[in-house]
């Protein structure tokens, strides 16, 4: 009998700030397609900290999955590419492997911390840890509201538009 693969718990954080109610659920159904159930956090949207531009819609969605980190690492390259990222241009898609923990230990993405993307994995896995011995995500995100460090505001263009995010 073959030895059953290992499980992983991922989170993603995907953005967008170019059509944002387009690509970001484009990028959620083909995601849902191969990882259901998808869990969503509730969506933001806020400024581009690092250049200046438009600002940006973000959505953290978090699954179980036995693919290995480089197959899924592959898969949201080609996911960005199918909405026609190009470096230098405004973002249609951008997903971030925020959180990975696997059988070989935990990775978390150098952003995972930031604003935008620890709302949503407070959200979705409030316990877990980005650090072993560190605070959990819940714990850094309270952390971040109590110092007023958080200029989001809730995402919801996809429902005002009688959008469905898994149609």
């Amino acid at each position: 009998m073959p030895a059953r693969p290992e499980r992983a718990l991922v989170a993603l954080g995907l953005g967008s700030n170019h059509a944002p109610e387009r690509h970001l659920l484009h990028a959620l159904a083909a995601l849902a397609h191969d990882f259901a159930p998808l869990r969503l956090a509730a969506p933001v949207v806020g400024p581009d900290t690092l250049h200046g531009g438009a600002d940006y819609a973000n959505w953290v969605c978090s699954f179980v999955t036995d693919w290995p980190e480089e197959r899924l690492r592959s898969r949201l390259q080609a996911l960005e590419q199918a909405c026609h990222r190009q470096k230098g241009a405004a973002v249609t898609l951008d997903v971030d492997l925020l959180y990975f923990a696997g059988a070989d230990g935990v990775r978390c993405h150098r952003q995972c911390l930031e604003p935008y993307w620890l709302a949503g994995l407070a959200q979705l896995l409030p316990e877990e840890r980005p650090e072993p011995k560190g605070a959990n995500f819940a714990e850094r995100w309270r952390a971040m509201q109590a110092l007023g460090k958080v200029d989001l505001r809730p995402w919801w263009a996809w429902a005002c538009n009688g959008l469905s995010p898994l149609a």
